[in-house]
């Protein structure tokens, strides 16, 4: 049976770019949620994403004053496909201490968390609204 272009299920870029079809654009800084309220984004698609201000209060409760002007909220988790074992992944500096923190796990790069399905699952109970997945060739 032929596919049609944008049907094919051959086409893994095009299946994977439908998945992140969702992706939030302009993410904000956790202190700019804090100073300014207004708890929601804006998706690629156009869709606005509201969330409770309890995800900011505990993000704030966990940060220090650095962390609060540098985190992009959301947080993007993604596919880690170059780990000893195929995992999720947080990248970035503040991303990193701040997850960090929140699973109560070691830090072993300053830059990457690679966080298995259990935490992803913990993390997405404590700040469900406040996390995004990606999905990465």
């Amino acid at each position: 049976m032929p596919y049609g272009i944008e049907d094919d299920p051959r086409d893994v870029s095009r299946m994977i770019a439908g998945l992140n079809s969702n992706i939030p654009i302009n993410r904000r800084t956790l202190m700019d949620y804090i100073e300014n309220g207004d708890y929601t984004y804006k998706t690629k698609e156009g869709d606005t994403i509201t969330f409770p201000q309890e995800g900011i209060d505990m993000l704030a409760s966990i940060t220090d004053d650095q962390q609060k002007l540098t985190l992009r909220l959301p947080i993007f988790v993604s596919t880690d496909i170059q780990g000893e074992r195929p995992c999720w992944k947080v990248d970035g500096i503040t991303e990193t201490e701040v997850v960090s923190k929140l699973l109560e796990r070691r830090v072993h790069s300053d830059n990457r968390l690679p966080i298995y399905y259990p935490d992803l699952v913990k993390m997405r109970k404590m700040i469900p609204e406040l996390t995004f997945t990606l999905f990465l060739p």
